[in-house]
């Protein structure tokens, strides 16, 4: 494993998410302070577009894993017939989804609850959320080039222009004109442009041997990919009905303004899980090139570092967000009446990522062993055992958005500490209790930094910006050295020493 590569693409990865974390704190307290209950829309719509995502998925998720094996075993030929069919593909169904999309603007104050002086507004917004779909899927093959060359720091560095151009956007619209939700999508479809565009160039330039031709789509290769690919769509289908209906659930059964309390309260959960997500995203090249090499040593090194790290990284967000969050919101959301179930609401949607943060790289490997079924079945299984649970506690309890919020919670926490370590060392041949010491490392590290932020509160009280930024830093550095004994090994330890005395007898 590159290491010198591994850590320029985790810096690119982390300032993207820097980016996006600022962007959506302050567009959200700026949507919600001048648009009463229109946020909930913005969520809402890309929860929708995910079940389209569900069926693309089914040809896309496999891409990057074949295009990559077929690269490094010098096979153009093959690589180009992979490139070419998933890109036309892709085009084809795009303009099966053209139609439907049309007719959930047109009708959608049928569809849901929305406020009838934001109605036109909301069209608009979800008209350009599938645009921005739309030209994702069309352009993603090009994504595959810097993932097969492990050149992820590139696509950052797009991503990071995007983002900037994607402020720069909300900033003047917000700014200047009347504030409507529709901004939102514009600066999406900007944003996706231009890493399109981007990611064109990069494959132009880093593999010149790669063309878009009719001639290379081959339906075989299609039919391939969706064979396999079609087990990750029904795990998509699973995560969707674990969390992914959660805003529609509440517009319906309870109200829109419930619906916008749950999408505000969600924000923090899912930057944390985007920051998983892209930490993960990071070492999966080198996972899918160790595989393709089949040197098992170097893909559970990668495995087990790629846990040490995320664990080191997200134990500290996540106990600071349950330490510190009644503090936050209700400086964050200052107008609003409902801080308290906002807090609530929001540590039980990221309670599952106590476990999660530890294991996440697992589900990769059920992609590059293509023993994606058991996982997808489990994941349907569990997603419509919680959307049953929910409807059932709708009717029958008072619980509303805890229910909404909490059952699926539970039923991630059941899975991810039962299933999904025992699963994946079974597919890599290992002990089936491989993992459970990274789960048991991430809870003792989550606990303690948590232990630690509560603390602090006694001794500082916090009443501002100022003083959460001041107590949340000094309490980061003390979580950063509790991490450095719990989280990592002893080699590494002395190693770190090593290199500061070194930097130190220099200076």
């Amino acid at each position: 494993m590159d290491k010198k590569r591994l850590a320029i693409n985790m810096s690119a990865q982390l300032l993207v998410f820097v980016i996006n974390l600022g962007i959506s704190f302050v567009l959200t307290g700026v949507i919600d302070s001048n648009i009463s209950d229109g946020y909930g829309f913005i969520k809402t719509a890309n929860d929708i577009v995910i079940w389209a995502q569900i069926v693309v998925s089914a040809l896309n998720t496999m891409a990057s894993r074949f295009i990559t094996i077929q690269l490094h075993k010098n096979d153009n030929q093959g690589a180009n017939e992979y490139f070419s069919s998933v890109f036309y593909a892709n085009l084809m169904m795009a303009g099966i989804f053209l139609i439907p999309a049309v007719c959930v603007v047109l009708f959608l104050n049928q569809l849901l609850q929305v406020p009838g002086e934001i109605l036109r507004d909301v069209q608009i917004l979800w008209g350009f959320v599938f645009v921005n779909f739309f030209l994702s899927i069309i352009t993603s093959v090009f994504g595959v080039t810097t993932y097969s060359l492990n050149r992820l720091e590139l696509t950052s560095l797009a991503t990071i222009a995007s983002e900037l151009s994607r402020v720069l956007l909300l900033f003047i619209t917000y700014r200047f004109f009347p504030a409507c939700l529709w901004y939102v999508g514009l600066g999406s479809v900007v944003a996706t442009g231009i890493v399109a565009a981007a990611n064109f160039r990069f494959t132009r330039r880093l593999l010149p041997q790669i063309h878009i031709r009719k001639g290379f789509f081959r339906w075989e290769k299609v039919r391939e990919l969706i064979s396999l690919g079609a087990w990750n769509s029904v795990t998509r289908l699973g995560q969707v009905l674990l969390d992914g209906l959660d805003t529609f659930i509440a517009n319906v059964f309870i109200s829109a303004g419930a619906m916008n309390s749950l999408a505000i309260a969600k924000q923090i959960p899912t930057m944390l899980s985007s920051l998983m997500g892209t930490v993960v995203g990071v070492f999966t090249p080198s996972i899918t090139i160790a595989y393709a090499r089949e040197n098992r040593q170097e893909l559970l090194d990668v495995i087990k570092s790629s846990n040490r790290i995320m664990i080191f990284m997200m134990s500290i967000p996540i106990a600071f967000v349950v330490a510190y969050g009644r503090a936050f919101f209700s400086l964050w959301m200052h107008w609003r009446s409902d801080q308290e179930l906002l807090y609530r609401l929001a540590v039980l949607s990221m309670a599952v990522l106590f476990v999660s943060a530890s294991i996440q790289v697992l589900y990769h490997v059920f992609i590059i062993t293509k023993k994606v079924r058991v996982n997808s079945l489990v994941m349907v299984g569990s997603g419509a055992v919680t959307t049953a649970i929910v409807f059932a506690l709708l009717q029958v309890t008072d619980l509303g958005l805890y229910a909404i919020a909490g059952v699926s919670t539970v039923i991630g926490l059941i899975r991810n500490l039962t299933f999904t370590p025992i699963y994946a060392a079974r597919c890599l041949d290992l002990k089936w209790n491989y993992f459970y010491g990274d789960i048991g490392m991430g809870l003792v590290s989550i606990g303690c930094i948590w232990l630690l932020g509560v603390l602090s509160q006694l001794l500082f009280p916090i009443h501002s910006w100022a003083e959460l930024f001041l107590v949340g830093c000094s309490t980061g550095v003390v979580a950063l050295g509790v991490n450095f004994f719990i989280v990592l090994r002893r080699g590494e330890r002395e190693m770190i020493f090593r290199k500061l005395k070194e930097k130190l007898g220099r200076g």
